[in-house]
């Protein structure tokens, strides 16, 4: 499921969505060699997107254990 599908459904639901999702913001694929729209990446591509920028702007990670609730 790509972003902008999540976005949509979330605007069924009835969740107010913040007036800067309309923004076009791109993200520069290392594996495509170009830009790529955000809201066309799958889920999953862009939680691995966010979790390689995290690593990298942080020089060390907490300790701290964390409940995984979605895997219930």
């Amino acid at each position: 499921m790509k972003l902008k599908q999540v976005i949509k459904i979330q605007e069924v639901l009835g969740n107010k969505i913040p007036v800067d999702m309309a923004e076009k913001w791109v993200y520069h694929s290392d594996s495509r060699e170009e830009w790529v729209d955000i809201m066309e990446l799958d889920v999953i591509h862009a939680i691995r997107i966010l979790r390689k920028h995290m690593g990298e702007m942080s020089d060390e990670q907490p300790d701290v254990d964390v409940d995984v609730l979605w895997l219930d």
